[in-house]
């Protein structure tokens, strides 16, 4: 009869289904896990800035209260609208980083050294 090579393809099948099925759970385990680490860290760093804000916020109220101005806590104020983290330091431009060059009497070209005061204006 029939049935018997139906029930074998089948069989063939479901155990493809099967295969294929336990690969997908096999991903989206790792995918899960990943997500929930990823929000418990997000959720713990939340937590622990708004500790740290509030900190800051009776700090600076007690600075006050000792007599600091606004202008002199400026620079402690916690701004959420930029970004806390600096990035990276810009190079001056190559004008101001270019050293004076002077040519000797053997052709030999020399650097002049750069004062402290240029050093500091290069640097502001």
């Amino acid at each position: 009869m029939e049935t018997q090579p139906l029930e074998t393809e089948f069989a063939a099948l479901d155990e493809q289904i099967r295969r294929e099925a336990e690969k997908k759970m096999q991903a989206i385990r790792v995918v899960a896990t990943a997500h929930k680490t990823l929000a418990d860290t997000r959720e713990e760093f939340a937590r622990a800035d708004a500790a740290n804000k509030k900190a800051l916020a009776d700090a600076l109220a007690v600075a006050r209260s000792a007599g600091f101005s606004e202008a002199d806590l400026k620079r402690w104020q916690a701004d959420d609208s930029k970004p806390s983290r600096r990035g990276p330091q810009r190079r001056p431009r190559k004008s101001a980083q270019k050293e004076a060059v002077t040519p000797t009497n053997s052709g030999a070209v020399t650097t002049a050294p750069e004062s402290a005061e240029d050093n500091l204006a290069a640097s502001a």
